[in-house]
């Protein structure tokens, strides 16, 4: 697979007896999760990764290698393990996707659906990957709109409400819930402040976004090659080199 500036190069490798190391490049900035997951990530992380244009920027960046990973690796790639503890952030602080250990290489058509025995991390699993076994480029989808919350509200896959007694909380339902309540604005990350003008336009395509994503039917999910023009769109609104965004931004097409 050729070098892609979204994914981590890995290095070297060894296979040996019983010795199996892998070495990837190293990436300085270290990963998306530990600094969502830091209460005191104001002070830690500088003021980059605490900025609306800097988290809709991760999610670009993650979704172009994965975009890479579906459409233009040779044979094509589903990662089956995407989650902000495996996007990196390199010296320039782009986010690249890691970890592709496993990675299942497709050599047929994307809509060939692979029965297998689902893998993963079960907060950030396609719900039909892990239920019925089937395997698709949509199953990165769905890990990638979990992640695309976990920018928006700066909460765990699964986390526990003080509100409720400490109940395990799915951030799916809790995130999802609020968009289709036009309540988005209450469950943002704090530690980002309110969004600007042109920033709230762009966080509400993000979200938009990122709940088709999470559509329990991958058959109802975008393509990748979608959600990267849609969070394209939105890092441009967020940068001021669009004025707005049409309501065209919110079609997709299904299977």
């Amino acid at each position: 697979m050729k070098k892609n500036k979204h994914l981590v190069r890995l290095v070297r490798y060894c296979d040996e007896k019983d010795e199996r190391l892998l070495v990837y490049e190293c990436m300085k900035n270290g990963v998306v999760h530990d600094y969502l997951r830091d209460k005191n990530n104001v002070v830690k992380t500088s003021s980059l990764i605490n900025s609306w244009k800097m988290r809709i920027k991760i999610a670009l960046d993650a979704a172009r290698g994965i975009e890479y990973l579906h459409n233009y690796a040779v044979p094509p790639i589903i990662h089956r393990d995407i989650k902000s503890s495996n996007i990196l952030l390199d010296m320039n602080w782009t986010a690249r996707v890691s970890d592709s250990r496993l990675s299942f290489m497709d050599p047929e058509s994307d809509h060939n659906y692979k029965p297998m025995k689902a893998v993963g991390t079960v907060s950030y699993i396609d719900p039909e990957y892990y239920g019925l076994n089937v395997l698709t480029t949509k199953s990165d989808v769905y890990g990638l709109g979990v992640v695309m919350l976990e920018l928006l509200t700066g909460k765990r896959a699964i986390f526990k409400n003080d509100d409720n007694g400490g109940t395990p909380i799915s951030l799916v339902n809790y995130a999802v819930l609020a968009i289709m309540a036009d309540e988005l604005v209450k469950v943002l990350d704090q530690r980002v402040g309110p969004p600007e003008l042109n920033e709230t336009k762009a966080v509400e395509l993000i979200a938009y976004t990122a709940m088709h994503c999470v559509n329990c039917e991958g058959k109802e999910r975008p393509i990748i090659g979608d959600i990267v023009s849609n969070l394209e769109r939105a890092f441009n609104v967020c940068d001021g080199s669009h004025g707005n965004i049409s309501s065209g931004a919110f079609s997709f097409v299904s299977d």
